[in-house]
C-alpha cells in the first residue's frame, strides 16, 4: 500500500507503478471519504473507524462522514459484518482464501462499485475483529498518523490530497500471536502522574488512562496486556469499568507471572485470609481464583498457570524443591479445573501461560511437569538477555513457547526505570533468537511507565508483528523511519544519528547503572573519550533542537531531547567526580557537578510542568526515587552518597590494542548459517553473531567447515587472547555456548563464554559485570605466539553466540 499526499505525487507514483495499479482518495476537493461500519461489527472496529474518521478530520480539515458516498472506506470482519459478507459472497473480494480462518489477518483491497451509490470503495476486511481495526489503524498511521499522537504528542501533518495505491489486494498477519506490553513499576512515574493530572477521580491509574493505553495499543497493533500491579495501583480487577474497556478494544486480558488467574495479590491481607501458602491455604487461595473464573471467563483472555509468593516475591511453603514441585503440580490441577470449568470457548481453546521467572525456573528445569497445551514463556534475565529457550523435545508441546522481556526493571542488582537506553539492535538480537527458537506464540515486554520507552515500546510492536521484515541492520533504518514519522523526513537523518549515538553510549553504562566504582575504574584515556562523547551527545542534541518547528518541539524533547541530556549530563557528572577523586580537577570540580545535577532537575521541571503545556507533570520520577543514594532502587547511585575510605588508586592505562569483531578479513558460512553483524549491537556497534540462531547452527568441536572468522595480524613477541562476548546463556540446559579458536591452524582452544551456563546467580560476577557492562571477556592462551604475521581463527559451535571485540598481545 502506498500513500501519495500532493497531486505531483500522484502522477509520479502512476507512472512508476503497473498498469493496474489502483487509487483510492481519502481526501480530495475539501472532503473526506466516507467510513462504513456495519452497527452489527464488533466494538473494536466501530472504535478504530472513529480513530480513522477523527485522524482524517486532523490531517485535512474535514470530517468524514457515516453514511455512503462516492468514495467510501468499508470495514468489516468475516462472519460480523453482513456488507462484508456480502461483497465476499458476490465474488468481488479477491484472496479472501488468505485470511479466512486466520488470526488477526487483513485483506485491503479496491473495489470500483461495490454496491449501490458508491463509486470506488477501499474494503478492508478482517479474519477476526481486530484484524478489520488494526486494518484501520495502519491506515490511520498511513496517512501520517503518529500511533504516538497522543503519548508524545506528535502533531498531525496537514495535507489537501492524500491517496492510497494499490496494486492489489494487499493482505497482512502478525507472526507472533499476543504481543503485548506489561505496566510496571509505576509508583513514581505513571500512577504519579495519573493520580495529580491525568485521573485524580480514581486516585491514580483507571478506566481514563487504560483507555489511552488501548487506543496506544490498537495503532501499535498490539493485543496483550499486563496491567499495572504494585500495591501503590488499585488492582485492574477490581475495577468493572476496565474489564469492559479491554473487551470493548479487543485487549487479551493478561497478567504478570506473580499473578495466577488474573488475580493480582499485592494488597492479600494475611491477617484476615492467611498466608499466600498453598501448602497451608489451598481453599482461600482457590476460592480468589475461582472468584476471577467465575467473573472474567466470559472474556477473552490468557490465563497465568502457577504461583509464587505475594507482589512478585519468592513463593511461599516448604523450601524442598521436589515439595515445591508436587505443590505446583496441584496448583496447575486446581487452575485447569476452574478454566474448564467457568471460561469461554468462544475463542477457541482457553490460553494459557507458565512463565517461570526467577526462583520458578529452576524449579521447572528439576522436572516440574507443564501440561502439554500451555505456552512456556521464557524469561530473561532482566536485562535483556533470555536466559533459556526450549529444547528439541520442548519446541514440540502443542502450547508453543513465548518470552517476557524486560526494556524497564526494578529489582536486584539494580533498577534502571529512568531512560529507555536499551538498544533496539539488542531486541532483535535477543527475541530474534527466541523466533530462530520457535518462541512465537507470546511475547509480552516490561515497559515500565510507557514513557519514556516509546522508541522500545515501538521497535518492539514491530518487530513482534513482522521479526522476518527486521534484519541486522534495522535500528538504523528504524530510527530513521521512527523519526520520519515524529519530526518530518527534513528530520530524521539527522534525529537518527543522534539516537545512534544515544544507544551507544547507553550500551557502554545506563545511567541508573553508573556509580564512583564504575568512573574510577576508567582508564585515562577511556574516560577522556567518554567525555568527548558525552559532550558530542548534548551538544549535538542542542544543535539539533533548534531546528524542530514549534509544533514538534514537546514530541521531540519527550523522545530526544530529555533522554539525550539526561544521559550526556549524568555521564559528565561521574566522570567529573572521577576528576575530583583523582585530583584532576581544578577547585570548581565540585561547582560543577552541583551546576550538572541542577541542569537534570531543570529537565525533570520542564518535562512536569511545561511539555504539552503541563499535561504530564507527574510522570517523569526526579533524580532521586529510592531510600537512599546508594541502594539498589535508587534511580542513580550518585557520586557524593559515599566518599571512599582512602584515595583511589588509578588504573594503569591498557596496553593492547582492540579490534572489532566485525574487522575480520575472511568470514566463511556453512549452509544457511554465517558470521552476521548486528548494526547497533554490543559496545562496538557492530558485534557479531552466529544466525540464525537455532540448533542447526551447531558443530563439534574440530569441525573445520563451521562458519569461520578470521584474522590476521602481526605480533611483536609473546602474548595471549582477549575475547568479549554479549553476556548471552546457552540455548537451554545441557547445551553450551563456545567457540573454537586457533592459532595458524594449530591445536584448537575452546572457549566458553563465561557466565553462559544458567547456572550462576544473577548478582555473581559473571552476570553482574556483564550486565553492567553487556559484555564478558573471555582470555585464551596463544602458548604458540612468536614475534610476526599470524592468522587467528575463531570458529562457531553453538549457536546464538555474540562476538563484540578481541584483543592481542
Amino acid at each position: 500500500m502506498k500513500l501519495t499526499r500532493h497531486p505531483l505525487c500522484i502522477a509520479l507514483l502512476l507512472a512508476a507503478t503497473a498498469a493496474c495499479a489502483a487509487d483510492f482518495p481519502l481526501l480530495a476537493n475539501g472532503r473526506a471519504a466516507s467510513i462504513v461500519v456495519d452497527k452489527t461489527d464488533a466494538e473494536v472496529v466501530r472504535i478504530a473507524a472513529k480513530l480513522l474518521t477523527d485522524d482524517l478530520q486532523r490531517v485535512g480539515g474535514v470530517k468524514s462522514g457515516a453514511q455512503p458516498t462516492a468514495s467510501t472506506v468499508i470495514a468489516g470482519t468475516l462472519g460480523q459484518s453482513p456488507l462484508v459478507d456480502r461483497l465476499a459472497r458476490e465474488g468481488k473480494l479477491k484472496d479472501l482464501d488468505k485470511i479466512t480462518g486466520r488470526w488477526e489477518a487483513t485483506l485491503v483491497q479496491i473495489i470500483d462499485r461495490p454496491t449501490e451509490g458508491i463509486e470506488r470503495a477501499l474494503v478492508v476486511v478482517g479474519s477476526d475483529r481486530r484484524g478489520t481495526a488494526f486494518g484501520l489503524t495502519k491506515l490511520s498511521e498511513k496517512i501520517g498518523i503518529s500511533p504516538w499522537t497522543w503519548w508524545a504528542d506528535v502533531p498531525a501533518p496537514r495535507q489537501k490530497t492524500l491517496t492510497i495505491s494499490l496494486n492489489g489486494p494487499e493482505v497482512d498477519a502478525p507472526a507472533v500471536k499476543y504481543r503485548g506490553i506489561f505496566i510496571n513499576d509505576e509508583d513514581w512515574g505513571l500512577h504519579q502522574w495519573a493520580r495529580q493530572t491525568f485521573e485524580p477521580e480514581n486516585r491514580g491509574i483507571g478506566p481514563k488512562t487504560y483507555e489511552k493505553v488501548f487506543e496506544l495499543m490498537l495503532r501499535l497493533r498490539l493485543n496483550y496486556l499486563w496491567p499495572a500491579m504494585h500495591e501503590v495501583s488499585r488492582e485492574f480487577h477490581l475495577i468493572p469499568e476496565n474489564i469492559e474497556l479491554a473487551d470493548r478494544y479487543g485487549i487479551v486480558a493478561g497478567a504478570s507471572h506473580c499473578e495466577p488467574m488474573l488475580f493480582n495479590n499485592a494488597k492479600w491481607n494475611v491477617n484476615e485470609r492467611g498466608r499466600w501458602d498453598y501448602s497451608i491455604n489451598r481453599s482461600r487461595i482457590l476460592a480468589a481464583w475461582e472468584h476471577e473464573a467465575k467473573t472474567r471467563g466470559d472474556k477473552e483472555a490468557v490465563w497465568g498457570l502457577g504461583i509464587r509468593g505475594i507482589h512478585d516475591r519468592g513463593m511461599e511453603g516448604p523450601p524442598d524443591p521436589q515439595t515445591r514441585i508436587g505443590i505446583l503440580g496441584q496448583v496447575f490441577g486446581d487452575q485447569r479445573a476452574l478454566l474448564d470449568r467457568y471460561v469461554t470457548k468462544a475463542y477457541g481453546p482457553v490460553a494459557q501461560a507458565f512463565v517461570p521467572y526467577k526462583e520458578v525456573l529452576p524449579l521447572y528445569d528439576a522436572g516440574l511437569k507443564v501440561p502439554e497445551d500451555v505456552t512456556l514463556v521464557w524469561v530473561d534475565d532482566n536485562f535483556g538477555y533470555i536466559r533459556r529457550l526450549g529444547t528439541p523435545a520442548e519446541r514440540n508441546r502443542p502450547g508453543g513457547a513465548g518470552v517476557y522481556w524486560h526494556l524497564s526493571y526494578y529489582g536486584f542488582p539494580h533498577s534502571y526505570t529512568w531512560l529507555n537506553t536499551t538498544a533496539p539492535a539488542l531486541v532483535w538480537e535477543e527475541l530474534g533468537k527466541a523466533w530462530d527458537n520457535d518462541a512465537r506464540n507470546l511475547w509480552v515486554v516490561n515497559v515500565g511507565d510507557i514513557k519514556p520507552m516509546e522508541i522500545g515500546v515501538d521497535y518492539f510492536s514491530k518487530l513482534a508483528w513482522n521479526p522476518e521484515a527486521m534484519g541486522p541492520d534495522s535500528q538504523p533504518r528504524f530510527l530513521r523511519t521512527f523519526a520520519a514519522q515524529q519530526f518530518g523526513k527534513g528530520l530524521s537523518e539527522e534525529v537518527g544519528r543522534l539516537l545512534e549515538r544515544f544507544y551507544r553510549l547507553g550500551t557502554l553504562r545506563k545511567p541508573e547503572l553508573m556509580n564512583r566504582e564504575w568512573a574510577l575504574g576508567l582508564s585515562d584515556a577511556e574516560a577522556f573519550t567518554l567525555r568527548r562523547a558525552y559532550l558530542t551527545l548534548l551538544r549535538e542534541e542542542r544543535r539539533l533542537s533548534l531546528t524542530v518547528p514549534a509544533e514538534s518541539r514537546d514530541a521531540y524533547f519527550e523522545l530526544v531531547g530529555f533522554p539525550a541530556r539526561v544521559l550526556g549530563n549524568t555521564g559528565l557528572i561521574f566522570l567529573t567526580d572521577r576528576d575530583v577523586q583523582f585530583g584532576d580537577a581544578s577547585t570548581g570540580g565540585e561547582t560543577e557537578i552541583a551546576r550538572l545535577y541542577a541542569s537534570l532537575d531543570v529537565e525533570v521541571g520542564r518535562y512536569n510542568n511545561e511539555v504539552a503545556g503541563g499535561k504530564w507533570k507527574g510522570v517523569m520520577p526526579g533524580t532521586v526515587t529510592g531510600r537512599n543514594l546508594t541502594a539498589w532502587n535508587s534511580q542513580v547511585r550518585w557520586p557524593w552518597g559515599e566518599k571512599p575510605g582512602e584515595a583511589p588508586k588509578r588504573p594503569a592505562a591498557d596496553a593492547r590494542v582492540w579490534r572489532d569483531a566485525d574487522t575480520a578479513e575472511e568470514r566463511s558460512s556453512a549452509g544457511v548459517a554465517k558470521w552476521t553483524s548486528i548494526l547497533g549491537l554490543g559496545t562496538s556497534f557492530r558485534a557479531v553473531a552466529l544466525k540464525p540462531a537455532g540448533l542447526a547452527s551447531s558443530w563439534k568441536e574440530d569441525d573445520a567447515s563451521a562458519p569461520t572468522l578470521t584474522y590476521r595480524f602481526e605480533s611483536g613477541g609473546s602474548g595471549d587472547l582477549l575475547v568479549d562476548f554479549l553476556p548471552s546463556f546457552r540455548l537451554y540446559p545441557g547445551a553450551q555456548l563456545r567457540v573454537a579458536v586457533s592459532l595458524d591452524d594449530g591445536p584448537v582452544t575452546v572457549v566458553e563464554v563465561p557466565g553462559s551456563n544458567g547456572k550462576e546467580d544473577e548478582n555473581g560476577p559473571n552476570r553482574r559485570f556483564g550486565v553492567q557492562n553487556n559484555y564478558v571477556r573471555a582470555r585464551v592462551p596463544l602458548p604458540g605466539l612468536t614475534p610476526g604475521k599470524h592468522t587467528l581463527k575463531i570458529r562457531a559451535i553453538d549457536p546464538g553466540i555474540v562476538i563484540d571485540r578481541l584483543s592481542l598481545r
